[in-house]
């Protein structure tokens, strides 16, 4: 392949799938491909910044990759940056890899740039294919590597490892060879190095194959997430999956919905494994009352009578903030506080609306706690805030979660959408009084 014809194919493959490389971070280890990458994006008009991470894994061999990649960006006037990981436990592969990711979003997010270029291949989509298929994966583990990922983009994802050598061969550019590439320690160069040169014997352009037979199946794996999407919605701080739409999807469906659920939960969590999705479709043909199952990532589904609804653990929301003017938001939730000019009992009968003594402030909002208890509003005596909801049919894991207005003395004034405390009421003796409004937050709240 000619070095035009190179650089033809993959601005081909940044306009197929959207990529944005106008001014990417350029990940370069000094291997071919990622430095095959970096020149390509710059034939091809982009103004990359480099981003070179040490493993430290080789010692002195480490520290020349790095050396070489900060020689290669001055020669090509290239602004250059790198990070050096500290890694310890068992699988340092994947903890190089997370650290590596961490590193670009961190300098992409702090430079403003545009994508995170990997220099990712066909080949080493079909050998995550054939890793993939070995585990038992499903059609997620069977489509590869997604050429576009968040930020993440992978321009060279269509192109094969003799076309990217060729190149840079023809442009008479050096790289450096990683040695570890060549041990059969790791799984993934046992499939480069015995597994796929069998395949290609006897299917001459299997990886090629096995990297378009990916790319059909990420094809269909979006048909079949956009499928069940629809079934999945976004109520405030929660995903909910109403049980009803739930139960008229196939199975194989179903399966997705509680993926595409969770994903939206936590959006940067690896995708649910398959005993997970089951034992969370488990918890739909059990009778009665609200059950839970804790997720990886502190998620956790609940099952309720009418809904599967995921959310993130009570952890993310232990917090506090402070009630004052305007609107402020928390947990999934909406509240506007404004000072209100008299007392409007209608407006005050209506349950998303409190109205409260200003004197004995400042409020803060927090989540209910066990101990919590409240005065409430005509009844006399004091009831512990869980029991105030469970009066009111709050579902059992939810409690937990529903936030609470208190004073500076800790005393609950106000449960959302619930009980007012009688000793927070405005009375005809009130100068100041404030009012709260509350609402869950909705998907078109959101900041574009």
């Amino acid at each position: 392949m000619r070095l035009e014809d190179f650089a033809a194919a993959v601005h081909k493959t940044v306009l197929r799938f959207g990529m944005d490389l106008a001014r990417p971070l350029a990940m370069v280890s000094g291997g071919p491909d990622s430095v095959a990458m970096l020149r390509v994006l710059m034939e091809l008009g982009a103004s990359p910044v480099v981003l070179h991470v040490d493993h430290g894994l080789r010692g002195e061999e480490s520290r020349d990759d790095a050396e070489f990649v900060r020689v290669l960006c001055e020669n090509l006037g290239v602004p250059y940056e790198a990070r050096r990981i500290e890694l310890s436990g068992t699988n340092l592969q994947e903890g190089a890899r997370e650290e590596r990711y961490r590193f670009a979003e961190e300098v992409a997010e702090g430079r403003g740039l545009s994508a995170v270029a990997t220099g990712h291949i066909a080949d080493d989509v079909a050998e995550t294919v054939l890793l993939n298929l070995a585990r038992g994966a499903g059609l997620r583990g069977l489509s590869g590597i997604p050429p576009v990922r968040g930020l993440f983009a992978r321009p060279l994802i269509e192109r094969r490892r003799a076309e990217v050598l060729a190149y840079l061969e023809d442009l008479e550019q050096p790289y450096r060879a990683d040695p570890t590439n060549l041990t059969p320690k790791y799984a993934r160069n046992r499939v480069r190095l015995e597994v796929l040169p069998v395949l290609e014997k006897l299917y001459p352009g299997a990886s090629e194959n096995i990297s378009r037979a990916a790319s059909l199946l990420r094809d269909d794996l979006g048909t079949l997430e956009d499928l069940a999407a629809g079934s999945v919605r976004r109520r405030g701080g929660e995903i909910v999956v109403p049980l009803r739409a739930l139960r008229t999807l196939p199975h194989a469906l179903r399966r997705y919905a509680v993926r595409r659920a969770y994903r939206e939960t936590l959006p940067d969590a690896l995708p649910l494994g398959s005993v997970l999705v089951e034992a969370v479709l488990g918890l739909t043909k059990s009778g009665g009352g609200t059950k839970t199952l804790d997720l990886p990532g502190g998620a956790v589904v609940a099952i309720r009578p009418e809904e599967l609804a995921f959310y993130p653990g009570r952890a993310s929301f232990e917090g506090e903030e402070e009630v004052c003017e305007g609107e402020l938001e928390y947990a999934g939730w909406l509240v506007g506080v404004r000072k209100a000019d008299g007392f409007d009992a209608r407006d005050a009968a209506r349950p998303e609306v409190a109205y409260l003594d200003a004197a004995l402030g400042p409020y803060r909002v927090r989540m209910a706690r066990e101990g919590d208890s409240i005065r409430a509003l005509g009844l006399g005596g004091k009831k512990k805030v869980m029991r105030a909801m469970m009066d009111r049919k709050v579902p059992r894991d939810l409690r937990r979660r529903t936030p609470v207005v208190v004073d500076g003395a800790e005393r609950v004034a106000w449960i959302f959408s619930g009980e007012l405390s009688e000793d927070h009421k405005v009375s005809g003796a009130t100068e100041r009084a404030l009012r709260l409004e509350v609402r869950e937050r909705r998907e078109d709240d959101r900041d574009d």
